[in-house]
């Protein structure tokens, strides 16, 4: 391994490990040489990242964890610095979306959105981010979006949280840099998951609207539009991933760094 890139001695704390892109992030993470804490709301999906870990021979402890809850947060947090003695590196990885016309968007829904996509990021960062500052130094990785930087019909709760992500990341970066903690994002397209693909599972991400589109409507407003024509894959994620947790990245913060088959490059 290229010495910038290895994560030994250090520890990671994956939130949304439970599954899709969370999952490779620990994983990868993990295989960089990495000790990584995983914590999600899904209790069986954190059992099987943390068996794949184990079997790359890293450390990995579970923290079961609704991300919204912010007393919940501080306590995995503290739990997680207990038992590794730091936090090196925290990717904030939990998210979720549900499509829909605006102008008749659930509000409960979309609060629901915006209160893991955003305010469960936040509650993530601010307690890491003590941690880090005592200690003079870390990594924090924000999942955002494509969409963070453009605009998508009938997504109004998943666009905007998105946005604020990259904002976000932003302004930890700026406050935080005197402080030695990097903050950065990462922006990718629809990815082969269980939230990504939206052709597979237009049924689950139309649910409660009025019309769901052809799965050939929505692969041409989709993976349509990305120069590299189809969906990206999970393990396509950790290249990004170590490269921002690493000292290859020393002085890269406040980065959005797409992800995405060339979509923003239109």
């Amino acid at each position: 391994m290229i010495a910038e890139f290895d994560l030994s001695r250090r520890t990671a704390l994956v939130i949304g490990a439970a599954g899709g892109l969370g999952r490779e992030q620990a994983l990868g993470l993990a295989r960089a040489g990495a000790d990584v804490a995983i914590a999600d709301l899904n209790q069986s999906g954190l059992q099987a990242t943390s068996l794949a870990i184990k079997a790359v021979g890293r450390e990995v402890d579970v923290f079961p964890l609704d991300i919204t809850v912010p007393g919940e947060v501080r306590a995995v947090v503290d739990a997680v610095e207990k038992r590794f003695g730091k936090i090196d590196i925290l990717v904030n990885s939990a998210g979720m979306t549900r499509r829909g016309a605006s102008e008749d968007y659930d509000q409960g829904l979309f609060e629901r959105i915006l209160d893991i996509n955003l305010n469960g990021m936040f509650y993530a960062c601010q307690n890491v981010g003590r941690l880090m500052i005592k200690r003079g130094g870390g990594r924090i990785i924000n999942m955002g979006s494509i969409f963070s930087s453009a605009g998508i019909a009938e997504s109004p709760a998943y666009a905007m949280s998105k946005g604020a992500v990259a904002q976000l990341t932003k302004t930890l970066a700026i406050e935080w840099a005197p402080y030695g903690i990097a903050v950065n994002a990462i922006l990718p397209s629809w990815f082969d998951t269980a939230m990504g693909n939206v052709v597979a599972d237009r049924e689950k991400f139309y649910a409660g609207t009025a019309e769901v589109p052809s799965s050939a409507d929505l692969a041409a407003r989709t993976t349509g539009r990305v120069p590299l024509r189809r969906l990206g894959k999970p393990p396509e994620i950790v290249g990004a991933t170590v490269f921002l947790a690493s000292n290859a990245a020393s002085m890269v913060t406040g980065h959005l760094l797409a992800v995405d088959g060339g979509f923003l490059a239109q």
